[in-house]
């Protein structure tokens, strides 16, 4: 009979913290000491279950709960599971046993789970591989969950995750031959705030805009041979905003939209590229036993080896 597997799709990020005014500690030691407080048996039960829309008003509620953060390989490692309660979740689930509730069988149908593995970096950002659940808690819900411990026992000032992207932008920028459209959209919330692309800062203290969105067609006119003509100069800007984003990875997340079309050396195709959608990507079989379940040993096991991977080649097992 054929091994039957259960599919996991992962993505990646880097997770950057800031301590207090005072206070000291880098990226990793301040997000263990999150984690740590999460653990400690005395945590008060009632602060687990945080909802990330309590503040809006008309809105069904987003409630969520880290149900499991374990640490493992001596320290270097951390296993959670975060849990996202639906509204149709009974109403005992006020918080005070809601551990208990949500780790009983017959209650898992109120309940959607993300999990997520996090190695910590002594000389870098923590990493984070975290399961794309379409139904569950996202990156955006892990990261609000951490920052609001964080702030309620003054753990962490500041908690920004940054999304790994599959594109290799010193090599786009040597292998780019011309570029026919480019679209570019600064967030307004983070135009003083930042290093900007030397081009669109000098659009932006001309025009004196707040939002900068730049939309760029370039004409495809074909030489004799009916390959496309060079548009160096379009080129040359794609290729320096390339420079930029490589100089610091946290630059893509300052941006709304980034999208190119452009053909690479000795390449007719053109290619549509959706820089914002281009996350890094594992996918992870993990077998099941007697088509039903899989062992949590066997998930941390076969999890743990595709993140290895990536960690030491900077790509996943099925690039």
């Amino acid at each position: 009979m054929p091994e039957v597997y259960t599919v996991f799709e992962f993505n990646y990020a880097s997770i950057s913290l800031i301590p207090y005014s005072g206070q000291n500690g880098t990226s990793t030691q301040l997000l263990k000491n999150i984690i740590k407080k999460l653990n400690e048996e005395d945590f008060p039960k009632e602060k687990k279950v945080i909802d990330r829309f309590e503040n809006r008003k008309n809105s069904i509620y987003r409630k969520l709960v880290i149900i499991s953060n374990q640490f493992g390989d001596k320290g270097k490692r951390c296993f959670g599971k975060i849990a996202l309660i639906k509204n149709k979740a009974p109403l005992l689930w006020g918080g005070k046993d809601i551990i208990e509730e949500i780790e009983k069988e017959s209650n898992k149908e109120f309940i959607e789970i993300t999990n997520y593995t996090i190695h910590f970096n002594e000389t870098a950002d923590p990493v984070i591989m975290f399961e794309f659940n379409s139904e569950g808690p996202r990156l955006s819900d892990i990261e609000f969950y951490l920052r609001k411990i964080a702030a309620e026992f003054k753990l962490a000032r500041r908690i920004q995750s940054i999304i790994h992207l599959n594109t290799d932008y010193e090599q786009l920028g040597n292998e780019m031959q011309n570029v026919f459209a480019l679209t570019v959209k600064v967030n307004s919330a983070n135009t003083n705030k930042f290093n900007w692309f030397n081009a669109l800062k000098n659009i932006n203290d001309d025009s004196g805009f707040k939002d900068v969105r730049l939309e760029f067609f370039f004409k495809r006119n074909k030489e004799s041979n009916g390959k496309y003509e060079r548009n160096i100069r379009g080129t040359d800007f794609a290729r320096n905003l390339l420079t930029w984003l490589k100089k610091d990875r946290k630059n893509i997340e300052y941006l709304d939209d980034l999208k190119m079309s452009y053909q690479l050396i000795d390449d007719d195709e053109i290619i549509d590229l959706d820089f914002l959608k281009n996350k890094v990507v594992s996918t992870v079989k993990i077998p099941l036993i007697d088509r039903k379940i899989y062992t949590a040993s066997d998930f941390k096991q076969i999890v743990g080896q595709e993140f290895n991977y990536y960690l030491i080649n900077g790509k996943t097992m099925n690039q």
